[in-house]
């Protein structure tokens, strides 16, 4: 009977919102490569690469590679409930209708709320980043002197207009960017391997010692990162073709994918410089690692296109999680949430328009505090503005794994008892874990110590309790919009 409801409450809300123009996403425009590359490029591979294994190594040491093994492999046994879950979930909404449907409407409202700060905040900060590498690769390659705020008032432009597109075009900009780093990054890292490395090849990166020794902290910390946004395949769900099964694909072809090619460049980047050579070079100059070794072992071309794809990267960073944020909004919108003007889409080309604008908006709004205080593009907007999103990633998807369990525990739906209880209350426990070292290690992101992590932190619960407290005022004052909110 409650499902039964539910359905017709969904359906309700989809005739209403339809009658008040807000309209759906195009349907059957995504192939499962298509969302991998949506995916991965928020992961940024080859800026992931370039700016935060270097740390991982200097920080914690050459078992980098295994632990990054380790954390595929937890979000891996996440995504058997989360895969299982998706079947029952149609709406656009992402992990926020998983927590609805497994802990109740306030908390699910509470992490749609984590999610949007997150990814907006991902967006951001990653804005900074792209900033900082086109200035430096605009003066080593072309020898112009140019301000960083150029290249982040441009690439909010840029952001703004691509996100106005349809997905499918967004698509192919990013399949097209993802493509090109993940070919440099293997050629990198076979030119190193049929090389020999430094000092002839070694498993040492992913011996138990080096992986689970004392610094386990900094290394988990740092590579659960490298995986950020994989949970967003479900936010594409009304626009795949082949619902269940292109989702199913999609989630373990990018976790897959990830996994295997940053341990494989980790571990390469190791044997450039020998095991113990790797942690010198790590700590003494991070940001030149690859290029040095792109540069020693294959030639100073690889190293300046290295650059310049690195720039390219963190703009598909930029844009992937600016339509992860978008579409949370939009879900938001759809179900009056919030105001329903952010569920608009755009006729033509099927995109939420008024989340993606409203979402410009703000960023430009953002980078112009930053730049008008003169602050750091990389120390303060990327560090400052992610942080928060570091956090809140683990955080959101522990959530959702016990919601998964929690939903399932009502009703197993004729699915095997691993599937559905045991793996998503390892992935929980393995997750809260995993939570914990990033907070227990935030000045290794921030560099700064004392009230400013504390600050940063505090962000996560706010936007829970928050999402939570709209969600508790909807169901005294607006009961048929709190019933909306059923995945």
């Amino acid at each position: 009977m409650q499902n039964i409801v539910s359905a017709s409450s969904a359906d309700d809300a989809r005739s209403d919102a339809h009658a008040s123009g807000v309209d759906s996403l195009r349907s059957g425009v995504l192939s499962a490569r298509q969302v991998i590359f949506f995916v991965i490029a928020a992961a940024a591979p080859l800026g992931f690469s370039v700016g935060a294994i270097p740390l991982a190594i200097g920080r914690g040491g050459i078992g980098t590679a295994g632990i990054l093994l380790v954390c595929g492999a937890i979000l891996a046994v996440f995504s058997v409930g989360y895969v299982a879950m998706a079947r029952h979930i149609r709406k656009v909404g992402g992990l926020y209708l998983f927590v609805t449907a497994g802990l109740g409407r306030p908390l699910g409202l509470g992490s749609a709320f984590l999610a949007v700060m997150a990814y907006a905040v991902a967006s951001i900060g990653s804005i900074g980043a792209f900033a900082i590498f086109t200035q430096h690769t605009a003066h080593s390659l072309l020898h112009w002197d140019t301000p960083w705020e150029l290249w982040a008032f441009l690439a909010v432009a840029a952001m703004g207009l691509v996100g106005l597109l349809g997905v499918d075009i967004n698509a192919r900009v990013l399949g097209i960017v993802v493509t090109c780093e993940i070919v440099l990054l293997l050629v990198f890292a076979v030119a190193v391997t049929l090389s020999g490395g430094a000092e002839g090849l070694s498993a040492t990166a992913f011996s138990p010692h080096a992986v689970f020794g004392s610094d386990l902290g900094p290394m988990m910390a740092i590579a659960i990162t490298a995986f950020a946004g994989f949970e967003a395949t479900v936010l594409f769900a009304e626009e795949v073709r082949d619902g269940h099964r292109t989702i199913r694909r999609a989630t373990y072809g990018a976790i897959s994918v990830m996994m295997v090619l940053y341990a494989f460049v980790c571990w390469a980047v190791v044997q450039s410089f020998g095991d113990a050579g790797a942690v010198e070079q790590a700590n003494s100059d991070p940001t030149n690692m690859f290029f040095a070794a792109a540069e020693n072992f294959i030639g100073l071309w690889l190293a300046q296109t290295l650059s310049v794809v690195v720039v390219t990267s963190w703009f598909a960073a930029v844009l992937a999680f600016h339509n992860a944020a978008a579409r949370y909004l939009f879900a938001l919108g759809r179900d009056r949430a919030l105001p329903p003007v952010l569920g608009r889409v755009q006729q033509r080309t099927g995109s939420p328009w008024v989340a993606s604008a409203g979402l410009s908006a703000f960023t430009l709004v953002v980078v112009s505090v930053f730049a008008t205080a003169g602050l750091d593009p990389y120390l303060d907007l990327f560090v400052l503005c992610t942080t928060p999103a570091v956090v809140a990633l683990p955080v959101l998807t522990c959530l959702a794994s016990v919601a998964v369990f929690a939903y399932f525990l009502r009703n197993r739906r004729g699915l095997p008892v691993w599937q559905v209880w045991f793996c998503p209350l390892l992935a929980a426990a393995a997750l809260a874990f995993v939570a914990w070292l990033i907070v227990d290690q935030l000045s290794l992101f921030t560099g700064r110590s004392g009230v400013v992590n504390i600050f940063l932190a505090l962000f996560v619960p706010a936007a829970v309790l928050f999402g939570c407290a709209r969600a508790l005022w909807l169901r005294q004052g607006q009961p048929d919009t709190y019933e909306r909110l059923a995945p």
